[in-house]
């Protein structure tokens, strides 16, 4: 059986479900995989690591791969707050664990560090990206105001038009120019704030296994990022990752990195490579890692 762990409503879920099925294979799409009436049992012992896994409750379950998307979710109703969130913890722990410990393929048997920090910042990638000799944006994190300004000024002498702060706990960026450094100084009174250089039109690619997805036409740079993508990958204990690549003053740049795919950032044609990969990987059709699209082909 090929276990897909996530949610109906997502497209890469749905997707790699529906391939898993249209080649015979037998495939369930679990939102949460330990709750009833499946029945799990994990022994660790001498001998080394047995389990059981049932479906229905009764009849053991042949495992065959894991697609893991989401860590599944408890529902609060009926619990006290604090237990509830120890059960959540606790649930997450054991999921963890046992993907660790699974000998069929599993896409993505992630460090801890990763589970439960699905979605870190460019600064937190940062390390990884540069061990992976890929380069990066020029980042600033810091509570002087003069330290801002001098960054800021760096960049619009060099024609960056200025910097921008990107919070380290979401997704919203904005431009710090002119009138707007003091508004940036009174936050700094508060907390450091991250600047980053500005960079130009993004394109995204997927590493996924062994190989990179690009959509669209690779970039001229692509052959002398890729050997880099692929440590990346493999230093983050990755099969599937996606990031995007932009210019910006020293050249292209990776500028965002995510575990968890989205499918919409990519148009037809790269999703379809995209999830035939995935499932290719699941299947055990493709094993070398460290090709291009091109060369897996």
């Amino acid at each position: 059986m090929h276990l897909v762990l996530g949610r109906p409503d997502d497209s890469c879920c749905a997707g790699v479900l529906s391939r898993l099925l249209a080649r015979g294979l037998p495939a369930r799409l679990l939102s949460d995989p330990l709750a009833p009436p499946t029945r799990f049992a994990w022994r660790l012992g001498d001998a080394g690591l047995e389990y059981s896994f049932a479906l229905d409750g009764v009849y053991p379950t042949v495992i065959s791969s894991v697609f893991v998307r989401d860590t599944g979710w408890l529902d609060p109703a009926g619990w006290d707050p604090t237990d509830h969130a120890y059960m959540l913890a606790e649930t997450r722990a054991v999921l963890l664990a046992w993907l660790a410990g699974l000998p069929c393929p599993v896409i993505n048997r992630v460090s801890a560090a990763l589970w439960y920090r699905p979605r870190m910042s460019l600064l937190g990638w940062r390390p990884l990206l540069r061990r992976a000799g890929l380069p990066t944006p020029e980042i600033v994190l810091t509570n002087d105001a003069n330290s801002a300004r001098d960054f800021g000024h760096q960049l619009e002498v060099n024609g960056a038009g200025g910097a921008v702060c990107t919070p380290l706990t979401g997704d919203a960026s904005w431009l710090i120019t002119g009138s707007t450094w003091s508004g940036l100084a009174a936050l700094q009174e508060l907390a450091p704030v991250c600047l980053t250089e500005p960079h130009g039109p993004t394109q995204c690619a997927c590493i996924v296994g062994n190989r990179i997805v690009w959509d669209g036409a690779p970039p001229p740079e692509a052959a002398g990022l890729e050997p880099g993508l692929f440590r990346l990958a493999q230093a983050a204990g990755l099969d599937l990752a996606e990031v995007a690549v932009a210019p910006v003053r020293g050249g292209l740049a990776v500028v965002f990195v995510d575990q968890l795919i989205q499918l919409d950032h990519f148009h037809r044609p790269a999703r379809e490579r995209i999830l035939d990969a995935l499932v290719d990987i699941l299947t055990g059709e493709k094993a070398h890692r460290g090709l291009t699209e091109e060369e897996a082909a």
